[in-house]
């Protein structure tokens, strides 16, 4: 068994805590059980609960009840998992502010968004991050639901809309609308609609699974409206709906962010700009608040407002 290396911090009026301890205790908690934490790390499973035992033996009292039903904290185990969060993570600013003297930016964000976006602009502008930010590590989970902060140790989420979780931090980075968009290989064989009438039997590509998207939203100027549209071609992702409207399927009513590359490589053309919605969707950056004096958590951050942030009225 590899003996336990970890820097250890002297608490006054405590015997020695060990941080990865700690870190041990804190997942724990939020993974429910200590196989799982093993798993995770790949350790046995007896290492991780000689690590919480440590602690336990270190402060004489006990953190954790271990039942039929699972584990839960003792008040005691609440107090140092809440104090435990904010001591690991000066740590880790200590840590990151010294490792890079370069731009002092360094370590791993783990970024959760979603399909499109990963897809349509993160992953594309990655490597102008890494130019910027060379010992900056980027572990992307794409996820289409809101994903647990503290069960996927998340660092950082991109977010459309209103954030309503008051106990998470949320950022204004930038915003979006949406268009319509066809192929010009479409527009040559079936015409290119001057006015939303013109629309009419037209063929589509629509959102399988959320229904909002397929809603058709114009500007009161040429008379408003929702109009819903059925595609023959359908998609559970955007990223597949904008392969669809580029070979010449259907028309598109997409994220005038993730098409703008493919409108400048040719690919789609942008109708009836003028005259759709011109509502604006808030994009934000949402953490946790214990995260948002990281250097690599504050470097995502502006970099996502430097990504979203250019306003696209059209």
């Amino acid at each position: 068994m590899p003996r336990n290396t970890d820097t250890v911090v002297k608490v006054p009026g405590w015997q020695n805590v060990m941080p990865g301890d700690l870190a041990i205790l804190i997942r724990t908690v939020e993974l429910g059980s200590f196989s799982a934490v093993a798993r995770e790390r790949n350790l046995p499973t007896s290492s991780v609960s000689r690590a919480v035992q440590r602690l336990e033996a270190v402060w004489s009292v006990r953190l954790l009840r271990r039942s039929t039903h699972g584990l839960s904290l003792t008040p005691e185990g609440e107090v140092a998992v809440d104090l435990g969060r904010s001591s690991l993570t000066k740590l880790a600013e200590i840590g990151e502010r010294l490792a890079v003297p370069r731009d002092g930016v360094s370590g791993m964000v783990r970024l959760a968004i979603s399909s499109s976006f990963a897809e349509g602009l993160i992953v594309p502008a990655l490597p102008m991050l890494a130019e910027r930010h060379p010992g900056l590590a980027v572990d992307v989970i794409v996820d289409d639901k809101a994903s647990d902060f503290s069960l996927d140790a998340i660092d950082l989420a991109v977010r459309v809309g209103s954030v309503v979780d008051e106990s998470l931090v949320a950022r204004h980075v930038g915003s979006f609308r949406r268009g319509l968009f066809a192929a010009p290989a479409y527009l040559r064989r079936y015409g290119t609609p001057q006015t939303p009438d013109d629309l009419e039997g037209h063929r589509f590509v629509s959102h399988q699974s959320i229904s909002h998207l397929n809603h058709l939203r114009f500007a009161p100027a040429v008379g408003g409206g929702d109009h819903v549209v059925s595609g023959r071609y359908r998609a559970n992702t955007t990223a597949v709906l904008e392969e669809m409207v580029a070979q010449g399927l259907g028309i598109g009513y997409l994220n005038e962010l993730f098409m703008r590359s493919r409108v400048l490589r040719g690919e789609a053309v942008e109708i009836l700009a003028g005259q759709c919605d011109p509502a604006h969707y808030p994009i934000y950056a949402v953490y946790l608040p214990d995260r948002q004096r990281l250097p690599r958590v504050q470097a995502m951050i502006e970099f996502l407002g430097e990504l979203f942030g250019p306003d696209v009225s059209g």
